[in-house]
């Protein structure tokens, strides 16, 4: 039996790198803000070793702590900053070299570009690509993301952790783009944010 709504398309060099970028884009600011709460952590406890920060007065003690706290949430910032503007464009130019890279891979392997089938059905998803065939579950979706060309989920997949998911939005058979969005969040009950945008152009 046919799913609900069904896409079709060929994963062409752009549509592996449209991928790539958006599943770029989801974890960047993740990642600077790690980078800014882990350094936080190690400046903190160098000071608090190798300075006098802890033998003055209570309310020094106090001060310092205001003055810290002010001080790494302005780095938080600062870092989310970065990531959508220094951070974006690294990632853009990456995700481009390594869908190339990707695709001419593919290419010597298979000799041609995978010819993708997707079916959305009442409580699953199934792919079928290169005569595999994945089943994929909306209770188990904890995010979906928009961008200009594509949709995307995360999803938890009990055999391999968390996986990217893909599909070009014009790949969509005798359907309504809008429509088929608003069945995804209807379905996926665990996406608290609703569909979240980015912007890979």
């Amino acid at each position: 039996m046919k799913g609900k709504y069904q896409f079709r398309y060929i994963e062409t060099e752009e549509v592996l790198t449209d991928f790539l970028k958006v599943h770029g884009m989801t974890k960047i600011s993740k990642n600077y803000k790690i980078v800014v709460f882990t350094g936080g952590l190690f400046i903190l406890l160098f000071m608090l070793v190798y300075s006098n920060v802890l033998h003055g007065t209570a309310g020094s003690i106090v001060f310092f702590a205001i003055k810290y706290l002010v001080c790494w949430a302005l780095a938080f910032v600062i870092a989310e900053v970065l990531a959508r503007t220094f951070g974006k464009k690294m990632e853009m130019l990456a995700s481009t070299g390594d869908g190339q890279t990707m695709y001419e891979e593919r290419m010597k392997k298979w000799k041609e570009p995978f010819n993708v089938k997707l079916e959305f059905g009442k409580d699953s998803w199934t792919s079928f690509v290169h005569g595999n065939k994945q089943t994929l579950y909306y209770k188990n979706v904890e995010r979906i993301i928009e961008s200009e060309k594509i949709i995307a989920m995360i999803v938890y997949v009990e055999t391999g952790g968390k996986k990217f998911f893909g599909f070009p939005k014009d790949g969509i058979q005798d359907a309504d783009i809008e429509e088929f969005k608003q069945f995804l969040i209807q379905k996926c009950t665990g996406v608290k944010k609703g569909i979240e945008k980015v912007n890979i152009e």
